[in-house]
């Protein structure tokens, strides 16, 4: 107990409380551990641990995690809680209007915890951008597609266009924060929107091509634009999403997901005009 107190008047504020916290992590995890722990630990007072880590229990983190005194930074689930709340505060209140600590608080998270993975408003924006959006939502569904059509598995174009609806759906249903959020970015943070954009184009590429093979081939209409056919679907889930709570008062909410998707894959696919024939439903490559 002597060495003890002779270690802890040798040193610093700061050392001792590394010390501490190193001792406590020793025990259990470093997220359970709680500043009132630490300072009781060291025997310091609150109001030093904030003169040493001003960015609270995180800049601690982080100072450890340099040390190589602890093994790993904050969990991706933090960093996803924070993304996933600021994208709510952004639609909500505004870029402009919103603040880290809106933000951090809506997280359930130190406002530490948040600069640990993002120093402003923008560094999230970016984020967002890259996590969310076209690619996220299709993706898994085109790969899946073309997986499926490489193991043998016939698909005919009705098929595919439904798994395409229904990718659609699923993503703005999902993301119906993100999709109010990027019309905001038009507005607000036009570089963004162009980044946003490009990757929308990139995301839909695949979709488009298939649509301009099949008229190639003779089986849809050559005077459709493909990449206009594509935002058709895409525009019909996205208005579902940024007009969220308006649906619910016109006459066609009483459509299911499967009603809305089999009425819009008729639509594009057969149109409106009754024909004797209907398009081929020959295997289709995507």
């Amino acid at each position: 107990m002597a060495e003890q107190h002779s270690y802890k008047s040798k040193c610093s504020g700061k050392e001792r409380l590394i010390h501490a916290t190193v001792i406590l992590a020793g025990e259990r995890s470093f997220d359970e551990i709680t500043i009132e722990e630490i300072i009781k630990s060291a025997e310091l007072s609150r109001p030093t641990f904030y003169y040493h880590f001003t960015g609270g229990k995180e800049e601690l983190r982080a100072e450890l995690v340099n040390r190589g005194l602890l093994d790993h930074a904050p969990t991706h689930d933090t960093r996803l809680a924070i993304l996933e709340a600021a994208v709510r505060i952004f639609a909500r209140s505004g870029i402009s209007a919103a603040t880290l600590e809106d933000i951090a608080t809506e997280a359930g998270v130190t406002r530490g915890a948040l600069c640990w993975h993002f120093h402003s408003k923008d560094d999230l924006l970016s984020a967002i951008i890259q996590h969310y959006g076209p690619h996220s939502i299709l993706y898994p569904v085109i790969e899946q597609i073309e997986l499926d059509l490489q193991n043998g598995i016939e698909l005919d174009d009705e098929m595919i266009l439904r798994r395409l609806a229904e990718g659609f759906y699923d993503g703005f249903t999902s993301q119906g924060d993100f999709a109010r959020l990027a019309i905001l970015l038009i507005y607000t943070h036009p570089q963004a929107a162009h980044i946003l954009a490009d990757k929308i184009v990139k995301g839909r590429k695949r979709i488009a091509e298939y649509i301009q093979k099949r008229q190639e081939d003779g089986y849809f209409c050559k005077n459709i634009d493909a990449n206009l056919f594509v935002q058709v679907i895409a525009m019909l889930f996205a208005m579902r999403a940024i007009g969220r709570g308006l649906n619910d008062l016109l006459p066609s909410a009483h459509l299911s997901r499967e009603e809305t998707i089999d009425q819009l894959v008729s639509l594009l696919l057969y149109g409106m005009v009754q024909r004797h024939q209907s398009p081929s439903d020959e295997t289709a490559v995507l």
